[in-house]
């Protein structure tokens, strides 16, 4: 039995562990620890409850007493002081919540887990542990099981909102029986009508559970995790506290402070009656009137949109003001009439007037779109005509990419849709007035500049750096208010002896400042900026070559950012980022320029701009360095590339990083702010002749219709390799079942998009299901944060997974004859030839038959399935069919290294093109297109809200 002193909280950082140290002040996990002692751990009968709610108009409706959130850790999550993550992330959800809202919510406990552990073994760990940290309870048990909810927005009708009403209802039903033949048949018209669905946003304590973009896929996923407990995730912690243990460390007084219930609940009323109308007006201002910014109703856009970011202001102080006395003040003493006089909010007639101002808009620009449909059907005017005299936006471009930001102030948000426009990047907006130099055309084109440059040169500081220039003119302006740090900052002051830090470091998952010499950011990430004429700018950090650990790792690097870009529909600016007065460049320079040309073709060279950091000590210019780059261009013949003042840019990062020493509370002398207050002016004038610059001196490179280049090709071919095998295992299927089963049965493969990088492990035994008497191997996605969060095997035997394959048994043939299909096999074995020799001794990206070397692993597949499957004469039949598949294609495939057959890069591409064109395979590669583009927009970070 647990001791006394023991609470329950909703384990929303889901990567608890037993024995961790936790911060109930905050409610977070503080310190993980892995203790040797003793698991108690009991399979539950799944205890199951699914729940449809209707959406609510009602300002009380409380999204996270919906999900069972206790008091306390509610109000934690509204003020900011927990992280909103895992299903508590649901607070980010952005859109209007009312009568065409529907939550699916699901929860199941599966397995509960205890340490039986003495308070004396309690007593060493706290011992063992940083006395500094702020712990007041250790993890004594969990619950663990699934919990999902997924909030679907309906259309506007009232009969289709009824079926699938209908429909929901018949999930929920199907997803409480816990029986094994636990299936989910829709009809084809059921199927129809779920497509009518606006949006679909999904928060669980799983992570891949927030993949999920159909209804189907929901019953599917979630029956598949509670068919296997191991993958379950944290449900609920049991906290026993640890104030009473008698160490050094209970000296500290680190106590939880409780609010009683009545005081949480007020607190919580105070807070939702301001924050439900500002999300409303946030969803309005931000999503559903930016495409008519340039029209008539403009100027009463922007006195909506004015207005409602003076309230929100005013709204942010008042919560960081409660935030402020929560976390200093005697809980026990609270009087709440005081804290509620001091904290009066006087806006609400405004809220009233400016939310009516905002219907009239909106019922204002439903009536114009009515009265142009009308036309457009009335007089049959031509697209063509209309947009010639139209005042609105195109709906559908890129233009329509907003700012979304929580009103409560957290940027970031966990969330899945299945309309990609509801995917909108996180944003910032730059100020008019930051500008010297208002001539910008107005636009609204998303500027890529890829910024390239050494390890160690300052890429990421240079990011934070332009930000502040481009918002304040002025230093002064900057010092008054508190400096933006998109990216953490770190870095030693007065002679290397003093380390300055800025934006919590930990938090950060793509620096690492533990490694001299290796590069900070470890992956490509977009840092995206409104410019006031439309236009938004994404600065794309890399990781910086010159890496300590050597040209392997150089040339990792380079793979990676070739591949991220790869996704990108054009690039306006590459911009290499270099230190002045240099002797020598880094021997990387060079290979570099190769594979940008490799990839690009060499016009590229005329989207080339050159940036220098720290050139007060050169008094702005480049001096030296920028000579180093002609032997280069050079070796390329590239006479024409352009080397003069118009692309060369000069900067000074010091004084952004005075900003940061003045946060750490640093002084410094009056010589030294005169040259800080120059050096701000001079960048910030840079600043603005380098946007100016790529926004109208260059002409942006198409990646979309470029010319056939190796670089390309390969990365088209490693993202073929999984879809071209699996579609000839369910080949072999469908042939299997015609000829031994029935001929009036075939599979049929389907595809769940990731919208996060997630793996499969090579090492763990997989999962058997059954598809008529097929046996098949279920993919199971496992998370990766340094290291396997699922299972305890190596990271190097994981493999990174791009979809989730799913599988129906249809009763009906194939929809391909075994002609057809014997046809397709051919075509697919004569591809997968081509394909891994081109890897091999063309692209030189592999050492190894990658295509073979995956089929011998689905053949050992098939393998374990026979021996662990009691019905297995199907998959017996299935194995003979691969192994004489996999002899041909070795037969092939030596054939053409004996004659050093070497297909030029026009036949690799009709190869890819005729692979493509197999249906079978169609979704998966539309899957694998979606889930980049998705994981793109995941990596594309909004600064903070200007």
């Amino acid at each position: 039995m647990l001791e006394n002193q023991i609470i329950e909280r909703k384990a929303i950082d889901s990567f608890g562990i037993l024995g961790s140290l936790y911060d109930g002040n905050q409610d977070q996990i503080i310190k993980q620890h892995y203790i040797n002692s003793s698991i108690q751990s009991s399979e539950l009968s799944h205890l199951s409850s699914c729940i449809i709610e209707k959406g609510h108009i009602n300002k009380n409706f409380n999204l996270l007493q919906f999900i069972g959130i206790q008091d306390e850790l509610r109000l934690h999550l509204l003020l900011n002081l927990a992280k909103r993550v895992g299903i508590a992330s649901i607070l980010n959800y952005s859109r209007r919540i009312n009568e065409y809202t529907r939550f699916l919510y699901f929860s199941s406990i599966i397995r509960k887990e205890q340490i039986i552990i003495t308070l004396e073994q309690i007593q060493q760990l706290i011992l063992s542990s940083n006395l500094d940290l702020n712990a007041t309870h250790i993890i004594r048990m969990i619950d663990f099981g699934i919990e999902f909810i997924a909030i679907l927005q309906l259309p506007y009708e009232i009969n289709v909102t009824q079926q699938i009403d209908n429909i929901l209802d018949k999930i929920r039903l199907i997803l409480l029986n816990n029986s094994d033949n636990n299936t989910l048949i829709l009809t084809n018209e059921e199927e129809t009508i779920l497509e009518k669905l606006i949006n679909i946003t999904t928060y669980s304590n799983i992570s891949s559970l927030m993949t999920v973009n159909r209804v189907s896929d929901i019953f599917y996923q979630i029956n598949r995790l509670k068919m296997n407990s191991n993958h379950c995730h944290p449900l609920t912690y049991y906290l026993q506290s640890i104030d009473n243990l008698e160490s050094p460390y209970s000296s500290k007084n680190i106590l939880l402070k409780i609010l009683s219930a009545d005081n949480c609940k007020q607190i919580e009323e105070y807070i939702l009656q301001f924050r439900i109308p500002m999300k409303y007006l946030e969803a309005s201002v931000n999503q559903h009137m930016p495409n008519y910014l340039y029209g008539h109703l403009q100027n009463r856009i922007y006195h909506v949109r004015q207005q409602y970011s003076i309230l929100k202001d005013i709204y942010m102080k008042k919560i960081h003001q409660l935030t402020k006395l929560l976390t200093i003040a005697d809980k026990d003493q609270f009087n709440m009439s005081i804290i509620f006089q001091e904290l009066n909010f006087n806006e609400q007639n405004s809220i009233n007037q400016l939310l009516k101002d905002v219907y009239d808009l909106e019922n204002e620009i439903q009536i114009e779109n009515n009265l142009r449909k009308k036309q457009l059907n009335d007089d049959k005017i031509s697209e063509q005509d209309l947009d010639e005299n139209d005042n609105f936006l195109n709906t559908n471009s890129t233009a329509n990419i907003t700012s979304d930001y929580d009103p409560d102030g957290d940027d970031t948000s966990s969330q899945s849709s299945n309309n990609t426009n509801d995917n909108e990047i996180d944003q910032t907006t730059l100020s008019d007035d930051s500008f010297i130099e208002n001539d910008l055309p107005i636009s609204n084109e998303i500027i890529n500049i890829l910024l390239l440059g050494e390890t160690g040169v300052g890429k990421s500081t240079f990011i934070n750096s332009l930000v502040n220039y481009l918002h304040f003119n002025r230093l002064d302006q900057a010092q008054s208010n508190k400096p933006i740090a998109i990216i953490p900052v770190s870095f030693l002051l007065n002679n290397d002896e003093q380390l300055i830090e800025y934006n919590d470091l930990n938090e950060s998952t793509n620096e690492n400042f533990n490694y001299s010499g290796q590069s900070v950011t470890q992956q490509c990430k977009s840092y995206i900026f409104h410019l006031y004429n439309g236009n938004k700018l994404c600065i794309i950090d890399t990781p910086g070559f010159g890496d300590v650990r050597g040209i392997d790792q150089d040339n990792f690097n380079m793979e990676h950012i070739l591949k991220y870009i790869n996704n990108l529909t054009h690039i306006n600016a590459i911009c290499f980022l270099c230190k002045p007065n240099l002797v020598k460049l880094n021997q990387y320079f060079q290979s570099c320029f190769v594979q940008l040309f490799d990839f690009f073709g060499k016009n590229i060279s005329e989207n080339f701009i050159f940036c220098f950091t720290n050139t007060r000590s050169t008094s702005y210019t480049p001096d030296d360095t920028i000579s180093l780059f002609q032997p280069i261009f050079d070796l390329f013949s590239l006479d024409d590339i352009s080397l003069q003042k118009e692309n060369i840019f000069c900067f000074d990062n010091e004084s952004f990083r005075y900003l940061i020493a003045l946060q750490n509370d640093i002084s410094f002398n009056n010589n030294d702010i005169v040259q800080y207050e120059n050096s701000w002016k001079t960048s910030t004038k840079e600043s603005n002749r380098l946007i100016k610059y790529i926004c109208t001196g260059l002409n942006s490179y198409s990646l979309q219709n470029r010319c056939q280049s190796i670089k390309h090709a390969q990365f088209q071919i490693l993202h073929l390799i999984r879809p071209i095998l699996e579609t000839i295992r369910n080949i072999f299927r469908n042939i299997t079942l015609w000829n031994i089963e029935s001929p009036n049965q075939s599979i049929e493969l389907y595809s769940t998009v990731i919208h996060h990088l997630v793996y499969s492990c090579l090492s763990c035994n997989p999962k058997i299901i059954k598809i008529g008497n097929f046996g098949i191997i279920n993919d199971f996605p496992h998370e990766m944060q340094n290291k396997c969060q699922t299972c305890q095997c190596s990271p190097n035997r994981h493999i990174q997974i791009e979809y989730l394959l799913n599988y129906k048994l249809l009763n009906r043939p194939s929809k391909n004859k075994i002609s057809e299909m014997k046809e397709q096999l051919l075509i697919l074995r004569n591809a997968s030839v081509q394909f891994a020799y081109f890897l091999k001794n063309i692209a030189y990206c592999t050492k190894e038959n990658v295509i073979l070397v995956n089929l011998i692993r689905m053949i050992e597949q098939e393998t374990y399935i026979c021996r662990h499957s009691q019905t297995n004469y199907l998959n017996v039949q299935l194995i003979k069919e691969l192994t004489q598949w996999k002899q041909k294609y070795e037969e092939y495939f030596n054939e053409i290294i004996m004659k050093n057959m070497h297909n030029d890069l026009g036949i690799i591409y009709e190869s890819i093109e005729k692979v493509e064109n197999i249906l079978i395979i169609k979704e998966q590669l539309d899957a694998i297109k979606m889930g980049q583009e998705i994981m793109m927009k995941q990596h594309e970070i909004q600064a903070m809200q200007i």
